[in-house]
């Protein structure tokens, strides 16, 4: 009993929107007093009904993710369900009280809605709907991509850190003042603008935007080099902003306008960045794509509704037993393809062409950058596996 009305107090008001039951226990010169809690804001049938959906979604986007016919994609898949639920469920905690927030939540679930839809087409059979899922969860796009480009974006320094760089920074200034051989630091003479334009010292360069670090930087070379197809994302064109010297009124451009087009180069070069895969992960998946691998696929359960019955009839038993029945769910999906070792290949070829492998080189002193059509062949085709491959001539020359 003692641990029971613990468990109350530690709880709080929480426990009141659940019940009306809910009390506060407490413990005073040896005699146990329980008083009401305040009142609080209770649940409404709405949305009571609410979390039955929302838990009913949940389960049917874990039930679908545990069909996809890649582990990998199962795996990033149901951790990926996971995480957005419980991030949502600590927000809608929050907006407990708030009534304008039930927009938001139904906008969510919706969203929720479109991708069970998307992983039911996908285990279907659908194209591009299983494509998008291999991309997703091999980083090709969505937010396992700017996960992988964390390591490759420029460190957010700490404020000691800021701090020790800033002294050290002043130190070097007021070394470089007594000695005569460093180049002047003094601010170049400010350029004759028109009347009421900023003054801009002669060959000044702000930094608007964070440089490239040394691996982005190869690994953009790299993609200028040899682009890959562009499945995903448009080619690269240039590393560096293209922006005129002067504007329409042939003046000198305003500084404003050169930052926001810098940020705007910026931006839009790493929105074509394709982010390096984990070594692991990259061999993996240059297995499957050359046929050296093969995934074992996953049988679908048959439905409950099923079971119970023991049949399983055509179209026309379906609609004497449950009445009218869509399209898809009597015929199939006719966009549906059947899920073979050869089908997956070609989905594994195209998703790895566009996957970058970063090595650090100890001969070069650089990063070597290997891409996915390098290593499957010439062209943008999927290379046979050699053992099949030799079968193949086997069985047609003998």
């Amino acid at each position: 009993m003692q641990r029971r009305g613990w468990s109350a107090v530690r709880t709080g008001w929480r426990c009141s929107r659940y019940s009306t039951e809910a009390r506060t226990t407490s413990f005073e010169h040896g005699v146990k007093t329980t008083q009401p809690r305040p009142q609080a804001t209770y649940k409404t049938p709405l949305h009571h009904e609410r979390d039955i959906s929302a838990r009913h979604l949940l389960r049917s986007l874990l039930r679908e993710s545990t069909y996809l016919p890649d582990s990998h994609a199962r795996s990033w898949t149901h951790q990926h369900i996971l995480s957005r639920f419980r991030k949502y469920t600590f927000k809608v905690w929050q907006h407990r009280d708030d009534p304008a927030y039930e927009t938001h939540i139904r906008e969510r679930l919706g969203d929720g809605r479109h991708g069970l839809g998307l992983l039911r087409r996908a285990n279907e059979g659908e194209r591009k709907p299983l494509l998008k899922v291999l991309l997703m969860a091999y980083g090709r796009v969505g937010k396992r991509r700017w996960e992988l480009m964390v390591p490759l974006m420029p460190v957010k320094y700490t404020s000691s850190e800021l701090k020790a760089a800033l002294e050290a920074n002043v130190e070097a200034v007021a070394d470089s003042e007594t000695d005569k051989t460093l180049p002047n630091t003094q601010p170049n003479p400010p350029r004759q603008n028109p009347t009421g334009a900023p003054q801009v010292p002669l060959n000044h360069s702000p930094a608007y935007v964070p440089a490239f670090t040394p691996q982005l930087r190869a690994l953009l070379e790299a993609q200028l080099r040899t682009p890959p197809p562009h499945l995903t994302r448009p080619s690269l064109r240039r590393l560096a902003p293209k922006i005129d010297a002067l504007n329409s009124w042939l003046r000198p451009l305003h500084p404003s306008r050169v930052k926001n087009q810098t940020k705007e180069w910026y931006a839009d070069t790493l929105s074509k960045v394709h982010a390096p895969l984990p070594l692991h992960e990259w061999e993996r998946l240059r297995d499957l794509a050359s046929g050296a691998r093969t995934e074992k696929m996953r049988p679908r359960r048959m439905s409950a509704r099923g079971l119970a019955t023991g049949v399983v009839g055509g179209p026309l038993e379906m609609v004497v037993m449950y009445g009218k029945v869509g399209e898809r769910k009597a015929f199939g999906n006719r966009e549906g393809h059947a899920i073979t070792k050869r089908f997956m290949r070609r989905l594994w070829g195209q998703v790895f062409t566009q996957c970058p492998l970063m090595e650090w080189s100890g001969d070069t002193a650089r990063w070597k950058v290997s891409w996915g059509q390098q290593a499957l062949g010439v062209g943008h085709g999927v290379q046979q596996h050699a053992p099949a491959v030799e079968r193949k001539e086997a069985a047609t020359t003998g």
